[in-house]
Parts: C-alpha cells; structure tokens; sequence
C-alpha cells in the first residue's frame, strides 16, 4: 500500500544530482523552496552538498529516500505552508526511457498518485515514458533549458494520459520558480529542441564546408542568438546532442542530414563544457579563443565541398531551417500559436533581439526565405519546407 508522504520532508523531490539536477536544485535554492534532493550516487550528493557550505541554508543528510540505499539531503525548511502542498517529483536522470519509467513506477509504489511526477526530458515523449505507470495520468513533462538560472521558460508537456490537475500542479511549481510556462503538445523535441536540433547540425555542416567559427558566431549574433551555436553544443554536451539528434533524426529523417562532428566529439572523448573539453578547450571554466587543435583536426576529416557565400547566406542557412520547424509545429498542434514560440525561443533559447522572433522573418519576408529554400533545399535537407 501506499505510504504518506514523509511529514519532515519538503514537498519537492529532486531526482538526479548531475549537472542538470544540480542546476535544477540551484533554480530551487535561488528561490527559496525547500526540497529533497536524492541520487544513487552518493558522490554526486556530496557534491552538491559541499557547494552549499557557503550558503545560509539548513541541510540534513539522510539515507532512507525513496528506495532502500538512495542517498539524500533534506534542504531548507519545513513550515506550515509547505506541508500543505501536494507532494511533487522531478527527475533529471539518463534520457532513457526505461531507467525513467523505472524511477516513476518505483515513486508510485511508495507514495500512489498523491504525488505529481515531473520528467525533464528533452527529447522522450512522455507517454513512451508513461506507458508503464499504474497511474500515468500524474506524469506531466517539465523541460528546463541549460543554462537553468539563465532561461527564464520551462515547457511543460502533456502526454496523452496526462490529467489536468498534475498540469495544473506542474505549472504553478513552474511559476514558483519564477519560470514562464510554455505549453507543449507531446513530440519529439517539444518546440524548443525540435527548433534547436536542425539549427546546431547546420552549423557543423556548414564548418566542415568551410565556415569559419567567427563567421558562425557572427551570424548567430546578428539573428538574435546570445552566443555562437558551437559554444551552445559545448553547453548542452555532445552526448545529449548525439541522443537528442538522433531523435529528431529518427522522427524527421527527410528533414536533417545529421553531422558526423558529433559522434566524432563523443568517441574521441570530447564531451563539452562540463569536461573541459569540447569543440573548444576549457580551463576552469573560461573557454579557449578558438576551436581546439582536436576539434579542427575532427573538422578536416570530415571536411565537404567548400561553400563560398556572404555572412547574409549564413544567416539564412542557420535561422529558416528553425522556421521551417516553427510551422510544422504550429500544423501539427504541438505549439498553441506564434506567440508560444516567440516566448519559447525568448525563454528556453534567450533570444536578444529589439524584435521578437517571429518579427525577425516577418521583416525578412515570405519571398526571401521562399527563395533561400528553393536555393539550398537541394544541399541540406533542413530548407525543405
């Protein structure tokens, strides 16, 4: 039988204390909300639990979390207001759905459907993930963009079993956060990432034809992006984007021509920023002025035909593949309109620009970009429409 939720416990669990989990928990901490946080691995406790020595927060340490020999630590405290909450769980563990399913079947059957499960995935439907569940109708997809106190959005998936209460219950932990809620139909990649996928491979198609990395972050600069698409690869890490790309590859497979570059970066063991190694090299978190030795040697062994076009064409190449996406999503229901995406790409992607997004190609113009898709569509399968 299911038990009572643990009466010294806050009402938030956090699941999964890695880089993302931990970013997670930091968002929590910026504001205030007490939570659990519990992972297998005990060293990634301690690491969290040893960047907290400067911070004026209570901790207890405990090993009786949600199953037999899950470390955890308690953070923050527990009042009045707290305890009246409805118990909520977010994971950020392995983008697999089994390991996923897993926790969420392990979840239900200590605590039962009092308790509002969260998954922050970035590429898995959520009813792949709920398939298994006695009571999936309480699994609510919740993606936070990397970098989390950066990003202002989380989107917020509803699977086909998923009831309004737990959305309901999801959005306002989200809005605790201080989070902009983008409501998401359940595909592969939501709006953000499935924008994302096709703009990332497109710029490691276009450095190995022949573009520099300056002229790459120069145009993503002038399209409104706050930093060049290969510094965003190394944040987001290149195994995530080897298993997000393949998703999207998998669900689109006339609609992106997937980059060898990226499982070049996983097998030579250059993984991102979080290693200190990835496209750029990294000492102590500042990044190198150029491309690493490694990366370019990588970028020469999967070299093309050299393009030689204008920095304009780059810009075209890099941004309407995301539009191309962005009426796709519209069609098919898994954005509600414009407006969603616009706060999407402002939120999860931190679009900088005195326009919004979708201003950006209303100025552009229809013409424009029709003829950048017949021009290219023949060269990369992300201009076709």
């Amino acid at each position: 039988m299911p038990v009572q939720w643990p009466a010294d416990w806050p009402r938030t669990l956090l699941v999964g204390a890695g880089v993302v989990g931990s970013a997670v928990a930091d968002a929590h901490l910026d504001r205030q909300i007490p939570f659990v946080l519990a992972d297998p691995d005990s060293s990634a406790i301690d690491r969290f639990q040893r960047s907290l020595e400067t911070v004026d927060v209570r901790v207890h340490r405990r090993e009786d979390s949600y199953e037999e020999n899950v470390p955890c630590i308690l953070v923050g405290e527990v009042d009045d207001d707290e305890t009246s909450r409805q118990p909520i769980a977010i994971e950020s563990i392995v983008e697999k759905p089994d390991v996923k399913g897993d926790l969420f079947r392990s979840l239900q059957a200590k605590f039962g459907p009092q308790l509002t499960l969260c998954s922050n995935t970035s590429t898995l439907r959520i009813a792949e993930i709920a398939g298994s569940l006695e009571s999936p109708e309480c699994l609510v997809g919740m993606h936070f963009f990397m970098p989390v106190h950066l990003r202002g959005a989380v989107e917020l998936i509803r699977g086909e079993s998923t009831d309004r209460d737990s959305l309901d219950r999801a959005s306002a932990h989200a809005k605790r956060l201080g989070k902009h809620v983008v409501n998401c139909g359940d595909s592969p990649g939501f709006i953000v990432n499935r924008m994302l996928s096709p703009y990332l491979n497109q710029s490691l198609l276009l450095l190995c034809r022949g573009i520099s990395e300056t002229r790459l972050r120069r145009a993503a600069l002038a399209y409104g992006m706050p930093l060049s698409p290969l510094e965003l690869i190394d944040w987001i890490g290149a195994p995530t984007m080897f298993h997000a790309g393949r998703a999207f590859w998998q669900a689109f497979p006339k609609r992106v021509d997937p980059s060898p570059l990226v499982p070049g970066l996983v097998k030579s063991g250059r993984v991102g920023r979080a290693s200190g190694a990835g496209l750029y090299d990294y000492e102590s978190g500042t990044r190198s002025e150029s491309l690493a030795p490694e990366t370019l040697a990588l970028v020469e062994r999967y070299r093309d035909k050299t393009l030689d076009i204008g920095d304009g064409e780059i810009l075209k190449l890099l941004s309407i593949p995301m539009w191309i996406e962005a009426q796709s999503l519209l069609a098919e229901g898994v954005a509600d309109s414009m407006d969603s995406i616009d706060v999407a790409m402002v939120g999860g992607l931190g679009f900088d620009s005195d326009q919004t997004w979708s201003e950006f190609f209303a100025e552009l113009g229809e013409d424009v970009i029709q003829q950048a898709i017949e021009t290219w569509s023949q060269t990369f399968r992300s201009m076709n429409r």
